[in-house]
């Protein structure tokens, strides 16, 4: 049941991700439910009776016993529907039409022993009204004439129209549009879903705190909205006015505390912040860090690769080192003393940050800890605690994060 449970969670957070696709495929079933509705346009409804004669007094006691009359009802509705009859009420009309059409839109029920009910269908008021009367006139015909019937069923005389179709229901053009736009929003949502969940079985990118962490058993130190900079000018307005959130701000400056890297006046500290090639909501963190840290009385700079040294002394030194997915190396990278992976949730894969994780073993480099960027909407997990504690059971407290901005 557990892991039931957990395959619904996962495939709702697959399809609550996904929304804005899901939200396309339905807007086209709208439309296209509403085309549909369009080219086969709403049917108008009427309905005419015909009342059968009562069973003649010298009848069988066991057809009267059975309320049947001469002839069973089922035998009249038959007659209704036979092809004769529907051949002959579609040729009556003008313009006509041909049997097909008029079997698809007739429907004869028997509403007592006595009384048949003849629905038929028409593209407009006058074209139902006018198929249910000439059904049941050319019925009345068979029944009451010496015409010939398949099967021998007989003929019975005295039946009449107890009532004709003078009036029609239905064929509103916007219910009819609205009914098959709906139908198909719901298809195309339930289509669109259906692609999301195929294609979320292949994805093998890290979206939860708890996997990012499982992965090379690294705890997630923090959790923060990335700052969009997407040129110069963006990045040095990043330096120089970032003002991270009350929970954004929190965060940050935890990770700094388990980092041992918030004590003001001590000697000068170091630290790597390794990101992957390609994700770019990452890259911001050693500038957001930087930022926070000048913000709490710490002095900060930045070095990017090893490039580019801080002008004059600094209490906090943060190298960004981008590294390649595919084959990760920070041979070049100068050692600091600490060293921390910056990843966005949904972007790398459990093997890529285990190739990260022996790239940072080989070069003797200890990985402290993980802050993720933009983490999932849907993720309730923190990353903190090791795969068989959470195991138990016992309830673990969220990680707070602040809401994404995408604009300065």
């Amino acid at each position: 049941m557990s892991a039931q449970q957990l395959d619904v969670r996962k495939s709702w957070r697959a399809i609550r991700r996904h929304r804005l696709i899901v939200a396309a495929v339905a807007a086209v079933g709208l439309l296209a439910g509403i085309a549909y509705g369009f080219a086969v346009p709403a049917l108008h409804t009427a309905t005419s009776l015909v009342v059968l004669p009562p069973p003649a007094a010298n009848a069988p006691q066991t057809a009267t016993a059975n309320g049947t009359g001469t002839q069973s009802i089922e035998t009249q509705v038959y007659i209704a529907e036979s092809e004769p009859v529907l051949n002959s009420a579609g040729q009556n009309l003008t313009p006509a039409l041909p049997t097909e059409t008029v079997r698809k839109r007739v429907k004869v029920t028997a509403v007592t022993d006595d009384v048949v009910k003849i629905e038929a269908q028409g593209t407009t008021a006058a074209q139902s009204m006018q198929l249910a009367n000439a059904v049941a006139e050319v019925y009345l015909v068979f029944v009451t004439t010496d015409q010939k019937l398949p099967g021998d069923l007989g003929k019975k005389t005295g039946a009449r129209v107890l009532e004709q179709a003078t009036a029609a229901r239905g064929g509103n053009l916007l219910v009819h549009l609205g009914i098959l736009g709906l139908l198909g929003a719901l298809a195309g949502a339930v289509a669109g879903s259906i692609g999301v969940l195929a294609r979320a079985r292949g994805d093998r990118r890290l979206r939860l705190r708890d996997e990012i962490a499982d992965a090379v058993g690294l705890p997630v130190l923090a959790s923060v909205s990335s700052y969009q900079a997407h040129d110069m000018s963006d990045w040095a307005y990043l330096l120089e006015h970032y003002s991270p959130t009350a929970v954004e701000a929190w965060s940050l400056r935890k990770a700094l505390h388990h980092l041992g890297l918030d004590v003001r006046g001590g000697k000068p500290d170091t630290l790597t912040v390794l990101s992957f090639a390609g994700d770019d909501n990452a890259l911001p963190l050693g500038p957001q860090l930087a930022a926070l840290a000048n913000s709490i009385g710490i002095s900060a700079s930045i070095v990017i690769d090893g490039h580019h040294e801080p002008p004059g002394e600094s209490a906090l030194t943060i190298h960004l080192v981008v590294v390649d997915r595919e084959a990760p190396h920070l041979g070049e990278a100068e050692e600091t003393t600490n060293t921390i992976i910056a990843l966005s949730a949904g972007v790398v894969t459990a093997e890529e940050l285990a190739r990260l994780a022996v790239a940072s073993a080989a070069d003797d480099r200890n990985i402290d800890g993980i802050v993720v960027t933009d983490p999932d909407p849907t993720d309730r997990t923190v990353g903190r605690a090791a795969s068989p504690v959470r195991r138990t059971g016992s309830r673990l407290p969220t990680l707070l994060t602040g809401t994404a901005r995408r604009t300065k």
